[in-house]
């Protein structure tokens, strides 16, 4: 049922796709890699983002999974769940609450809840070029895969850029810095950057390389960092 999870978790999306408005926007995208003979092996991976952008609120839904295995055993089993609400103040700069759910079976956690208020900045906002700037204060709650429980209050960064190369070509970049306010060798950096190209209408082929680092991670097997490269058929509504 496990491997299964990520199809079930993006279905709702593609669905919803269906009945809003135009001011909705929803983007998927989906990755599928399976091999057999000497090596089997089966990778599937999903990416869904679902926002609202009004005059004076907007709204965005995400949600990424990654499950994979070998000779039937899983290596990979990753899901993150995020929603923010922005709050516009003037045509650049507003506040937010967000919160988010992340789970990975191999980072030591068995699952980390977060959650707090923040404020942002749209430092460029034209047809080619987007930039936002992001600062929060989070409280995370964590579970440990050791039977453990850790919560602390965190600063966060986050830069999200997107370039408009052509028509048809995109360039995507976030990462974004998290760090306990108390223990500031407790921090957390991620990073995305991809590639998309528009094949036809709403269909688009994409690459992305995914990182995700810890510098103090739960136990000594755990590494500090994983990476993720993957090539995914998109759907834009």
């Amino acid at each position: 049922m496990t491997k299964y999870l990520p199809i079930l978790l993006v279905t709702p999306f593609i669905l919803l796709a269906e009945e809003i408005e135009k001011n909705w926007a929803v983007h998927v995208e989906l990755s599928y890699v399976r091999t057999s003979g000497n090596v089997e092996t089966q990778t599937f991976s999903e990416k869904a983002e679902i926002k609202r952008e009004g005059k004076v609120n907007r709204f965005f839904l995400k949600n990424s999974a990654l499950y994979a295995s070998q000779k039937e055993k899983e290596t990979a089993n990753r899901l993150n769940l995020s929603g923010r609400w922005e709050r516009l103040f003037t045509e650049r700069f507003f506040s937010f609450l967000t919160a988010g759910y992340e789970r990975d079976r191999f980072s030591g956690y068995q699952y980390r809840w977060n959650g707090g208020p923040g404020i942002g900045y749209d430092l460029l906002k034209g047809k080619k070029h987007e930039l936002k700037l992001l600062i929060s204060i989070l409280y995370y709650y964590n579970k440990f895969e050791m039977n453990g429980i850790d919560n602390y209050g965190t600063f966060k960064a986050e830069t999200l850029y997107q370039w408009n190369i052509l028509e048809n070509l995109r360039f995507k970049e976030s990462i974004n810095y998290t760090v306990d306010v108390s223990d500031r060798k407790t921090y957390f950096i991620n990073s995305e950057t991809a590639v998309e190209v528009k094949v036809v209408g709403i269909i688009s082929l994409g690459v992305s390389y995914k990182i995700f680092y810890q510098n103090r991670p739960p136990s000594p097997e755990v590494k500090r960092t994983d990476t993720t490269f993957s090539t995914s058929f998109i759907v834009d509504f």
